[in-house]
């Protein structure tokens, strides 16, 4: 996950986003790399990482 969001930002990207399903391990992990969560339903979070 490091290096997609090194290379992103390498191609001139300032941010990117996922959404994730609440119940996914995975939100730790993006957490860790530097996504927040920015807005969230009954099922899943919307996260962005500013590159």
């Amino acid at each position: 996950m490091k290096r997609i969001l090194s290379s992103l930002k390498e191609q001139g990207y300032k941010q990117t986003y996922l959404a994730v399903q609440k119940m996914n391990y995975a939100v730790r992990m993006y957490k860790k790399v530097g996504f927040d969560i920015v807005y969230e339903n009954e099922d899943e979070y919307i996260m962005i990482c500013k590159l």
